[in-house]
């Protein structure tokens, strides 16, 4: 089985139940992009908004897990003006030498899901083997399962690793609430 490791950076925590549910369900490690800087409230808000239209990296707390024992990185990141947020930019530019694979997800709450795909690709300087945007309103009406199962199909499919028995069961259960 290759190891695999999810990273995530999540302000209002909607990337961080999308991040909960892939390390589960590929039984991956799971490690937050943490900032030096507090973005909360409306202050928060608008220096995040402002550093990721400029493109700036943000300052973040060295990781838990170093990426370059795992065979396959996943990351998750929230959609900020149609940008990438810094600490992201920041891990992935730090990281990318060690990366072998790499997949990703990122949650939104208007547009430019696209292109912040897109340009984790340019920024991880290798394509991604699966991607997958979620809306913030899906997130919160819990009502995924079946469309984040098939991103883990993908990355089962695509990749040599085995994160659930291939038996038929569904990945996720409709019925489990609170994960």
């Amino acid at each position: 089985m290759s190891k695999i490791l999810v990273v995530y950076y999540s302000r209002t925590g909607y990337t961080r139940t999308i991040a909960g549910r892939v390390a589960r369900a590929c039984g991956a490690d799971l490690d937050q992009i943490e900032g030096y800087k507090t973005r909360a409230g409306a202050w928060g808000y608008m220096r995040s908004a402002v550093g990721a239209v400029m493109h700036l990296d943000a300052p973040i707390l060295r990781p838990r897990n170093e990426p370059g024992g795992y065979d396959l990185i996943l990351i998750g990141t929230p959609v900020w003006c149609r940008n990438v947020p810094g600490p992201v930019r920041t891990y992935i530019k730090e990281n990318r030498q060690a990366f072998r694979r790499v997949a990703f997800f990122c949650t939104y709450g208007g547009s430019g899901q696209n292109k912040v795909l897109r340009d984790l690709e340019i920024l991880a300087g290798r394509p991604a083997l699966a991607t997958f945007a979620i809306t913030d309103s899906e997130v919160a009406s819990k009502l995924y399962n079946r469309r984040l199962s098939k991103f883990v199909a993908k990355l089962q499919n695509t990749s040599k690793f085995i994160g659930q028995p291939s038996h038929g069961e569904p990945l996720f259960d409709d019925n489990l609430i609170g994960l």
